[in-house]
């Protein structure tokens, strides 16, 4: 799986030990490509990830150098618990983990979904407002929080609905029986 990042969060990951070139060679996952960013709220680093296609976004909070170098683990973490948070069926979630694929970063990034992320990363500014502290905040209720509202796309008149969007891509795919055989 393909993951766009900014130049902030390339330099994180080069330290981590990942290779970030300017443009994966790669060829992408059945599951889509990602965009990523790190910010810091209340000095704590926090990276959120978008999906290119459906804008389903999930937020890794207190994130250290140690688990930035096992990423993988932590995003399939994140994205399995959020879909479970949202009821998404389990062959669903098995379908998304099963097609996530090795993780490959590039910083050849989109406008627009670098625009939906810079939106999420201020929704998730926005919980810690009334002073609570972003460790306290549930992060896979979290990510379902962040995904819960309309996402607009360049070029498109109708707003997406990131978990209806995620499932609807799911479905899609062939089954992970299917995949194998």
């Amino acid at each position: 799986m393909i993951i766009h990042v900014t130049k902030k969060l390339a330099e994180k990951l080069k330290k981590a030990g990942f290779d970030v070139p300017a443009k994966s060679a790669n060829e992408p996952s059945p599951l889509g490509d990602w965009h990523a960013n790190i910010t810091t709220i209340q000095r704590r680093q926090c990276i959120v990830f978008t999906h290119d296609k459906t804008r389903f976004t999930v937020a890794l909070t207190g994130v250290t150098l140690k688990e930035i170098k096992h990423l993988d683990f932590w995003l399939s973490d994140m994205l399995a618990n959020t879909m479970l948070k949202m009821d998404y069926p389990e062959s669903l979630i098995q379908k998304a983990l099963d097609t996530m694929g090795e993780l490959y970063f590039d910083t050849d990034c989109s406008r627009s979904v670098q625009g939906t992320l810079r939106l999420m990363i201020e929704g998730l500014e926005s919980y810690t407002w009334d002073g609570t502290d972003i460790l306290d905040l549930g992060t896979y209720s979290l990510s379902r929080r962040l995904c819960d509202r309309p996402c607009t796309v360049k070029g498109q008149k109708e707003c997406l609905w990131p978990p209806r969007e995620m499932k609807a891509l799911l479905e899609t795919l062939p089954d992970t029986d299917e995949a194998r055989y």
